[in-house]
């Protein structure tokens, strides 16, 4: 079976969902953001205390190392859609699954202390969700709306990939 890939704003649901999609699929699940993590040995944070650029670069290489894979679920980070060649990448290593939740309900239950993009506040959530989201239609195979339960969001990734 091919990837699974799933990209969306922070706290769209993409590593709940890829748990509960590996649970189903009996598919490896993979978080890009924790294997840039594991892989440089360093905290996304402190990547980004370097510069974006410095942790976007991090970001391409795992693209590269993800497109090796086959029949894993891949969790991305918010941002990957930002570069092109990801975007590219990502479209050939598997199917892409946008998932889109609203942003006000994100903004309710996202803790942002622990994501360096939103550190100024949750506004910049919807300044994040206006400049990417047609990057995330550009990159996806298919856009899933994530307003339903979880159940649902689950059936329907099922169901595109049959």
């Amino acid at each position: 079976m091919k990837n699974i890939i799933l990209v969306g704003i922070m706290g769209c649901g993409k590593t709940t969902i890829s748990k509960l999609l590996s649970e189903k699929l009996k598919m490896p699940v993979i978080d890009m953001d924790k294997y840039i993590e594991k892989k440089y040995q360093c905290t996304i944070p402190d990547m980004f205390a370097i510069s974006e650029e410095y942790f976007r670069d991090r970001e391409s290489e795992a693209c590269l190392d993800m497109a090796k894979l086959d029949g894993y679920i891949i969790s991305t980070g918010g941002g990957v859609i930002k570069r092109k060649e990801n975007r590219d990448v990502l479209k050939q290593a598997g199917t892409v699954f946008y998932i889109d939740r609203p942003v006000d309900n994100i903004v309710t239950d996202v803790e942002t202390a622990h994501r360096p993009l939103l550190k100024d506040g949750p506004e910049k959530l919807y300044q994040l969700f206006d400049e990417r989201h047609q990057l995330y239609l550009d990159s996806c195979h298919y856009h899933v709306k994530n307003d339903g339960t979880l159940t649902d969001i689950v059936n329907k990734i099922v169901e595109d990939i049959d």
